[in-house]
């Protein structure tokens, strides 16, 4: 039988839970009138709390508390600072502590020599870590030669293989992404890679051979650039907007 991940446990739990917690509610049970979307939000919120805490996810946490203090804002008397202020707040605890905690929120490993920053959950499974790649909870490989990557809340490592790779598109939204181009090659003299990030942390893997033209839009974010540029090569070409994060290309 395969074994379920922790991420589908812990969901299956919450749903669970939140039909114990409606049944309740709807019997007069529970001392608080909750409601059927409070009940729901709930269990969206605290899941994806738990699973930030796991993953030292700064930004999910912060957040995920958030919200938690909006739906509950009635019971906790602040209604008066709901949603703004309390969104305002969290912005600024989630810009303040990232700065103090940056380097230090999540661990880092070392793998052929090289530090690399990966999630606390994958320290508890030592065959993910093969050759000199890390992989996040969530992992894949992609041969496409136009590459799409969304994550808001979440962390994954992406391995691209093509042999003929034109634009690779990242939309981030408080997540972790890590694009590993080291085995890919271009389809001409430039690699597009399209970026819409808002408070999130992009890597990018590419070859010692690659060039880097960094032509993003950027905002209150730091944009880091390994190794030494080369006087010719395929150039990955940065594009787009980048708010609140951190950008790092790396050449291996």
């Amino acid at each position: 039988m395969r074994k379920a991940s922790f991420g589908r446990i812990l969901w299956s739990l919450g749903l669970l839970a939140a039909a114990a917690f409606l049944v309740l509610d709807q019997l007069h049970l529970i001392p608080v009138e909750l409601g059927f979307w409070t009940i729901f939000w709930t269990v969206v919120f605290v899941a994806t709390l738990i699973t930030s805490l796991i993953n030292r996810s700064l930004g999910g946490t912060i957040f995920s508390i958030a919200f938690l203090l909006i739906i509950y804002a009635k019971p906790l008397h602040i209604e008066s600072i709901v949603p703004w202020t309390v969104l305002l707040a969290a912005f600024l605890v989630w810009g303040g502590l990232r700065l103090i905690f940056k380097k230090s929120w999540k661990p880092t490993v070392i793998i052929n020599g090289e530090k690399i920053s990966t999630n606390w959950s994958d320290l508890k499974a030592p065959h993910k870590f093969k050759a000199e790649h890390v992989f996040s909870d969530t992992t894949s490989s992609d041969n496409g030669d136009n590459i799409v990557i969304s994550e808001k809340m979440s962390s994954t490592s992406r391995y691209v293989h093509s042999q003929h790779l034109e634009t690779v598109t990242i939309n981030v939204s408080m997540g972790d992404v890590n694009v590993y181009l080291d085995s890919a090659k271009p389809a001409g003299d430039e690699v597009i890679a399209n970026v819409n990030m808002s408070m999130g942390d992009l890597t990018f893997y590419i070859p010692t051979s690659w060039r880097v033209d960094n032509q993003l839009n950027q905002g209150f974010n730091d944009i880091t650039i390994d190794g030494d540029q080369p006087a010719e090569g395929p150039t990955l070409v940065l594009q787009g907007r980048a708010n609140m994060g951190d950008i790092a290309v790396k050449r291996v």
